[in-house]
């Protein structure tokens, strides 16, 4: 079953703005951006995606990191 744009804000929007973008497919921003320093290890600040499904694989991907950063995880890194 296809997400949302309802379900994509419950499950997100405390730390994510989820809009449709002009030109077609859809965006989030982060409300609060994270740091250079986790920027560099992963995370993002903005995602951009062509549908609603590949932006919630998105968005689950950078809650999953940021989580693992949280608990000093050394190997959370993209690509590590």
């Amino acid at each position: 079953m296809a997400v949302t744009i309802n379900e994509l804000k419950d499950r997100y929007s405390k730390h994510w703005l989820v809009s449709d973008a002009v030109g077609g497919g859809w965006y989030a921003v982060r409300r609060h951006g994270v740091s250079r320093g986790l920027l560099s290890r992963g995370l993002s600040n903005v995602r951009c995606a062509a549908t609603l499904d590949e932006l919630a694989a998105y968005l689950a991907a950078e809650v999953q990191l940021e989580e693992r950063l949280l608990r000093g995880d050394e190997t959370a890194v993209v690509g590590g």
